[in-house]
């Protein structure tokens, strides 16, 4: 049996009686995404409609493949049973299946919505400010759902974004950016980690630990995400972070003006402190969102489209990112 036909037969087997009874027709397929192997599973008859991703590909090992399928249909499972995100409001996707021996093929339920890329670039090129301001307020509710069902005991460390700060620099280093730049960044986080204060007034929560435009959905008043096979324990200002991140880079790369972004990052900002319950909050997580937003956008320059002269300015935002907060925090908190 070729690994088409295997993957009509898992189909008609497996997920399309979760949705409908048989008989089924023919299968089909559609390519969803251009760089990444995500496709549109679909059956005429019943009007059947499920999203397919297969982890394995050159680059990954088969056995690493297959741990990622598996993560990410656990991930899912455990925010739908056991944090409450699995309602008719904000949810993540619900999973329908995982193969390990068909590409490591994890399949999905298929859900309405546009992605908050989608909305950037109306605000962008439409002057639609006000739908990404609307949208990003209802993604901070997400988060807070998210944050607030899995807030534990565990008090946030340093340890995790230090070890993702080597990684990214030793990305770049390999890739030939050796600049002054990197050597500031390493000067300056190396000042974050000694601010312990910072890290212990949270505490740990699940984070989506992938928090790009592509991975949340918009339906009505309601967000659903997607691609949690990166969902870890951190602190909340990972996902915030990015997010912050993300929407820097967005209009920087679009229109060439970084700080056209930051009346929406700090609506994002606000808008999940009052969500939380508590405008104080604010301040605790804005005194740490320079550093996330110095992760989010080194972890950017790791896209190989982007040009040499562009990842340098991301380089340097994250610099700057980096300079700024410390200067926030030695005004606040004692050295």
């Amino acid at each position: 049996m070729d690994t088409w036909s295997a993957v009509c037969e898992y189909l008609r087997e497996e997920i399309f009686p979760q949705i409908a009874p048989s008989p089924y027709g023919e299968v089909e397929a559609i390519k969803l995404a251009y760089e990444k192997p995500v496709y549109l599973f679909f059956e005429r008859t019943k009007n059947i409609m499920v999203v397919g991703k297969y982890f394995q590909c050159e680059s990954i090992p088969p056995e690493e493949a297959r741990l990622s399928a598996e993560k990410e249909y656990l991930n899912l499972k455990l925010l739908r049973e056991q944090f409450g995100m699995d309602g008719d409001g904000d949810k993540v996707v619900a999973p329908l299946g995982e193969n390990k021996e068909l590409s490591a093929l994890l399949v999905v339920e298929l859900v309405p919505g546009q992605t908050l890329d989608y909305y950037i670039a109306k605000a962008i090129y439409e002057q639609q400010s006000a739908e990404l301001f609307e949208k990003l307020g209802y993604l901070a509710r997400f988060f807070v759902k998210l944050h607030q069902s899995s807030k534990t005991a565990r008090t946030i460390s340093s340890d995790l974004p230090q070890w993702y700060l080597d990684k990214l620099l030793s990305s770049l280093s390999e890739r030939g950016f050796d600049s002054a730049e990197i050597c500031d960044i390493e000067k300056y986080s190396a000042q974050w980690w000694n601010q312990n204060s910072t890290f212990v007034t949270d505490r740990e929560v699940i984070v989506h630990g992938d928090a790009t435009p592509t991975n949340f959905l918009f339906h009505d008043k309601n967000v659903i995400g997607i691609d949690l096979e990166r969902m870890k324990w951190a602190d909340r200002c990972w996902d915030l972070g990015f997010i912050a991140a993300e929407l820097k880079h967005h209009f920087m790369w679009r229109t060439g003006d970084g700080w056209a972004a930051e009346p929406f990052i700090g609506h994002f900002l606000w808008e999940y402190a009052l969500y939380y319950g508590d405008s104080e909050f604010f301040n605790t997580i804005t005194r740490k969102i320079p550093l996330y937003m110095s992760l989010g956008l080194l972890r950017i320059t790791r896209n190989l489209w982007l040009d040499k002269p562009y990842i340098e300015h991301l380089v340097a935002e994250a610099n700057q990112c980096l300079k700024y907060g410390l200067s926030s925090l030695t005004a606040t908190v004692p050295l």
